[in-house]
C-alpha cells in the first residue's frame, strides 16, 4: 500500500518570511517558549523558584556570525518529548498553544542547529545529541544516545548558528538593545505571571535577569479578571504603566498585547484612541495592556504569529472590553486630553450647532476618549445626529400610522403629537442655528475683506474686485441646477445681494456671452453676474420673466473709463439679451418677451466719476443709493448701491436670526482677548 510522502523542504519554503524584527526573532522565541514550558512541566507551581532558562545571543550589524544558545533545566528529551520532537504537527502541547511547528521555524531561520539533552529514564540519566538539518530525509543527523555518567539533573540545550538568507538575515536585530526590547514585549505576559522561571539573557556583553528586571520597566500594574466579551467569552486584562523603553522597538507608544497561551501574538497600537503621548512627571511613561482568554487561545494560527479572525474582532475587543478600563487606569494623564477634546467639541458645535444634541458629557461619550482630530470628532457627532434623526423620523411615522387607524387613544395620541413636534423643533432649531452661524461668518469675513481692499491704495481696480466678487460668487462659473453642458455647479453667497438668490440654480458668473451663446458680436462683453431667476414662483412659464444683472466695482474707486458709464454698460447687456440671438448654457435660445423685467444692480461706492454720472438719478428710499427707471427700451430699473449699504442691508435682514441664535455682534475674526 502506498501513502502520501511529506515534502518538508517545500513546506518550510512556504512558511511566511519575516517582514520585521519581531517576526525574525520568532524562532528564538519559540525555543525560549519551549524551555519555559519544559520547566513548568517539571516544577509545576514551584517553577518560579526552581526553573532556570538561559539565553545567549551573539549578533552584530553585519549579522555574519550570529549564534544563539537556549538552555533550560526542564524535563529534557525523554521518550515522550522525543516522540513529540520527531513527529510532524504533534498535538503534544496543543492544550498550551503548541502547534508542532516551532522546530520548522528553526529550520527556516538558521543554517546550523545542534541539540543536546540529558533526561531521566528508569531512574538513570541518559544523554541525546544530534544535528538538526533541513532536508526531506535524515533531518536528525548523527543521533547519539548514551548513559550520562556524572549528570545529576535533566536539561535541554539548542544551539543555532548562521541566519538564512533573505528575510531572517535582513530583519534579525543587529544590536542587543532591540533583542531585549522585543523579548520584553513578546514575553511580557509570561514575565508578569506566576509561572515564569528565572530567565538569564545575555546579548553580546549585556546581561539581564527576568522576570526580576521587568520591575525596572513596570511602575504600576492592575489585573482585572472575568471581563465579559459578549460572544467572545471572558477575558483577563492586565494594565501596566511602564517606562517608555517598553515600546522603543514597537510602532507607537501605547499598546494592547493580545496573547494566546501566555504568548504575545498581536500588539495593537492605541495611541490614537487615547490621544496621549508619553505621560508622567518625566514624560517617560507608556501604557501596556495584556488581554488573554480562551477565545484568543483557540484562535491563534499555526505559526502563532496571528489570529484566525478579522481585524474587526480586534477592534471590538479593544472598544468593548479594554478601552473603558484603560481610561479608568489612566484617569490622571487623560484629564488633560479630555480638556483639549472638550475645547475642540465646543469649537465644532459653535460652528455646526446641528451636531450639538446634548450637553458636553453626552457629546464626549460619543467620541473615543483620545480622539483630538477635529474632522474625526465632527464625524462621530454627525453619525450620532443621523442616528437620532432616524429615531425621530420613526416616531413621527408612528404618529402618522396611528392617525390612519380607525380607533386610537386620543389622550395618548396628543402626547405623541407633542413629542413629535418637540423633536422636529429641536432638529430645526439646531439646523437653523448652523445656517445662521455660517451667514454671520460670511458677513464678518466680507467686512474684513472690504477693510483690506480699501486699505490697498495701489492703482489697481480689477484685482480687488476679483477678491470681493470671488468670495460672493465663484468667477467664470455657471450652474443650472440638475446638470448642464460644459459648466460645473458652484456654491455661492448671492443672498448678500438679494435674498431671492439664496437658492438660485441658474446663473452665469463672470462668463463672457460668447461662452453662453453663439453670439458673434462683441464677444468681450461680460456681466459680472447674470441670473435667470427661476425660483420661488418668479417664473410663470418656461421663459424667464425676471432677469437680474449685477456689476461689482472696487470699493472706494473714483476713476472709470468712458465706456464704463453704468447706464450704457447695463443697456448693452440688456439689449444683447433682448435680441434673441443668445443661447443659454443648455444651448436653447434665450426667449425674452416684452414683459421681461430687468433688475440691474451696480455695487460700488458712489464717489468720483460714478457720482457725477448718477447725479440726476432718483435717490433710493433709504437715501443711500441711486436708482434709474427707464421710460422705454426695457422694463425694470438700474440701482447703484454702495458696499456699506449692501453689507448694512444684509446684516439687518439677518439680525433677527442672529438674535434668535444668540450670536453676539462681535466678529468671528476679531483678535482673541
Amino acid at each position: 500500500m502506498s501513502s502520501l510522502q511529506p515534502d518538508l523542504v517545500a513546506r518550510i519554503r512556504r512558511l511566511p518570511k519575516p517582514r520585521d524584527a519581531a517576526a525574525a526573532l520568532q524562532p528564538l522565541f519559540e525555543a525560549v517558549s519551549n524551555a519555559i514550558h519544559s520547566t513548568q512541566d517539571k516544577f509545576g507551581a514551584d517553577v518560579a523558584r526552581k526553573g532556570r532558562v538561559s539565553v545567549s545571543v551573539d549578533t552584530d550589524r553585519q549579522k555574519a556570525g550570529v549564534r544563539v544558545v537556549v538552555r533550560d533545566n526542564g524535563m529534557g528529551l525523554d521518550e515522550r518529548n522525543w516522540r513529540a520532537f520527531t513527529t510532524m504537527d504533534t498535538a503534544h502541547k496543543l492544550s498550551r498553544g503548541g502547534k508542532g511547528v516551532g522546530r520548522l521555524l528553526w529550520l527556516d531561520c538558521f543554517e546550523r542547529i545542534e541539540v543536546a539533552s540529558v533526561f531521566r529514564e528508569n531512574g538513570a540519566f541518559k544523554r541525546r545529541s544530534f544535528g538538526f538539518a533541513l532536508s526531506n530525509d535524515g533531518q536528525i543527523d548523527g543521533l547519539k544516545t548514551a548513559p550520562a555518567d556524572g549528570e545529576t539533573d535533566s536539561w535541554f540545550e539548542a544551539s543555532f548558528e548562521g541566519l538564512a538568507a533573505g528575510g531572517y538575515r535582513d530583519k534579525f536585530p543587529g544590536r542587543g538593545f532591540y533583542v531585549f526590547q522585543h523579548m520584553i514585549s513578546h514575553f511580557l505576559p509570561v514575565f508578569i505571571g506566576n509561572g515564569c522561571p528565572v530567565i538569564e539573557v545575555r546579548v553580546d556583553k549585556d546581561r539581564r535577569r527576568f522576570p526580576d528586571r521587568i520591575d525596572d520597566v513596570i511602575h504600576r500594574k492592575e489585573t482585572i479578571s472575568g471581563l465579559s466579551g459578549s460572544d467572545y467569552g471572558t477575558f483577563d486584562l492586565t494594565l501596566m504603566e511602564c517606562s517608555k523603553v517598553a515600546s522603543t522597538s514597537l510602532d507607537g507608544k501605547h499598546h494592547i498585547h493580545f496573547v494566546a497561551h501566555e504568548r504575545a501574538v498581536v500588539s495593537r497600537k492605541i495611541d490614537n484612541k487615547l490621544g496621549l503621548g508619553f505621560f508622567g512627571d518625566g514624560a517617560d511613561r507608556v501604557l501596556q495592556a495584556v488581554l488573554s482568554g480562551e477565545f484568543l487561545d483557540s484562535s491563534v494560527n499555526q505559526e502563532r504569529t496571528a489570529f484566525q479572525f478579522k481585524d474587526a474582532d480586534i477592534e471590538k475587543l479593544i472598544g468593548g472590553i479594554c478601552i473603558d478600563r484603560i481610561e479608568d487606569f489612566l484617569e490622571g494623564p487623560l484629564a488633560t486630553v479630555r480638556l483639549s477634546q472638550e475645547k475642540t467639541i465646543e469649537t465644532i458645535t459653535e460652528t455646526y450647532p446641528s451636531v450639538r444634541f446634548g450637553d458636553m458629557d453626552e457629546l464626549r461619550r460619543k467620541i473615543p476618549s483620545g480622539e483630538l482630530s477635529d474632522d474625526a470628532i465632527y464625524g462621530h457627532l454627525s453619525r450620532e445626529r443621523y442616528r437620532r434623526d432616524r429615531k425621530q423620523a420613526s416616531r413621527i411615522r408612528s404618529v402618522f400610522q396611528d392617525l390612519k387607524e380607525s380607533a386610537f387613544d386620543l389622550d395618548n395620541f396628543h402626547s405623541k403629537i407633542e413629542e413629535a413636534r418637540e423633536a422636529i423643533e429641536d432638529a430645526e432649531q439646531r439646523s437653523l442655528t448652523e445656517y445662521v452661524v455660517r451667514r454671520k461668518v460670511v458677513l464678518d469675513f466680507m467686512d474684513l475683506l472690504l477693510e483690506k481692499v480699501r486699505d490697498d491704495t495701489r492703482d489697481s481696480s480689477y484685482a480687488p474686485e476679483r477678491a470681493l466678487h470671488s468670495f460672493i460668487c465663484p468667477m467664470r462659473t455657471a450652474t443650472i441646477g440638475n446638470g448642464g453642458r460644459g459648466f460645473e455647479a458652484a456654491s455661492h453667497d448671492l443672498w448678500i445681494v438679494d435674498e431671492r438668490l439664496t437658492f438660485a440654480q441658474y446663473f452665469s458668473s463672470d462668463v463672457p456671452f460668447s461662452q453662453l451663446s453663439s453670439d458673434t458680436s462683441d464677444r468681450a462683453r461680460r456681466p459680472d453676474l447674470l441670473v435667470f431667476d427661476r425660483v420661488h414662483g418668479l417664473r410663470a412659464s418656461t421663459e424667464s420673466s425676471k432677469v437680474l444683472l449685477v456689476e461689482f466695482k472696487r470699493p472706494g474707486r473714483t476713476s472709470y473709463r468712458d465706456n464704463e458709464e453704468p447706464l450704457q454698460q447695463v443697456q448693452r447687456y440688456v439689449f444683447a439679451l433682448q435680441s434673441g440671438e443668445l443661447r443659454d448654457v443648455r444651448g436653447r435660445p434665450i426667449k425674452l418677451d416684452r414683459n421681461t423685467a430687468f433688475y440691474c444692480f451696480i455695487v460700488a461706492d458712489i464717489v468720483g466719476k460714478l457720482y457725477d454720472w448718477t447725479r440726476t438719478w432718483d435717490p433710493t428710499p433709504d437715501g443711500r443709493g441711486r436708482i434709474y427707471t427707464p421710460r422705454d427700451g426695457f422694463q425694470g430699473f438700474v440701482e447703484v448701491m454702495g458696499w456699506d449699504s449692501l453689507m448694512g442691508d444684509a446684516k439687518q435682514r439677518n439680525q433677527a436670526f442672529f438674535d434668535k441664535a444668540g450670536i453676539t455682534g462681535e466678529s468671528f475674526f476679531s483678535p482673541e482677548s
